[in-house]
């Protein structure tokens, strides 16, 4: 495992083996919506040091506490592009239904595919068996 970031609120992994970025994202609560999306594209920057087309991408906001203020959900949305561009496939581990509902939201409103889920396990199943991209 490669560790690209760490920080209060974010780990950066990759996994070469399984060609699967990995952002964790912690239970530290950011103190605004610029720290969060300045925390965001850290984790952006942090992924593109890497092929992403090569890889997929798992996003864990498990611990995370929800946020949908119309701040957040604006940096939110400069985010989505910037952290979760360029990868084969995209899944997204939630812990509670409501997270799944806005993930899902943001889904239909920027068109970034992914799959969206409580279980680790059928979320890496469907990251492993994405198809290589060739360039």
């Amino acid at each position: 495992m490669l560790e690209l970031l760490r920080n209060a609120h974010h780990t950066v992994t990759i996994d070469p083996v399984l060609q699967i970025a990995r952002v964790t994202r912690s239970p530290l609560p950011t103190e605004s919506a610029a720290q969060f999306e300045a925390l965001w594209m850290e984790v952006g920057r942090a992924l593109d040091r890497v092929d992403r087309h090569r890889l997929c991408l798992l996003i864990d906001l498990r611990a995370a506490a929800g946020r949908n203020d119309p701040q957040f959900e604006a940096a939110m949305q400069r985010i989505r592009p910037v952290v979760m561009g360029g990868f084969r496939r995209i899944a997204i581990l939630v812990r509670t239904t409501a997270g799944a509902l806005q993930i899902q939201r943001h889904v239909r409103e920027d068109g970034i595919e992914r799959m969206i889920g409580s279980d680790e396990a059928r979320l890496l199943d469907y990251l492993r068996e994405a198809p290589a991209r060739v360039r």
